[in-house]
């Protein structure tokens, strides 16, 4: 891929970025108040997107050797335990991440 051709790229999938994020504002600038549709969505999508990332985190756990699911459950069991804790979601998650790297990095290579 030339230059050019890098930028004329990066300009589209900007412009279609801005048009995605811009388009609720089109649609529902005149409205006072949102469709029930549209709340309920704002209300679900976030619990249903972090329950889609677990299961596809965890798809590929084996239990067949101890490298296989000791990091990986590690992981959420201290994301899951710090944020009943802390309540804090950056914070779990940057533990667990830690956690899993630790695991990952140095106990099983």
């Amino acid at each position: 891929m030339t230059s050019t051709q890098a930028i004329i790229t990066v300009l589209i999938v900007g412009f279609i970025t801005m048009v995605i994020r811009l388009s609720p504002f089109l649609f529902f600038r005149k409205r006072e108040e949102l469709p029930e549709v549209i709340k309920d969505l704002g209300n679900l999508l976030p619990y249903s997107m972090m329950a889609l990332l677990v299961v596809y985190c965890l798809k590929g756990i084996h239990f067949q050797e101890p490298s296989g699911f000791v990091p990986l459950l590690s992981g959420v069991v201290i994301t899951a335990v710090s944020y009943k804790w802390k309540k804090k979601l950056i914070l779990s998650m940057v533990l667990g991440t830690v956690v899993y790297m630790f695991f990952v990095q140095q106990v099983f290579v």
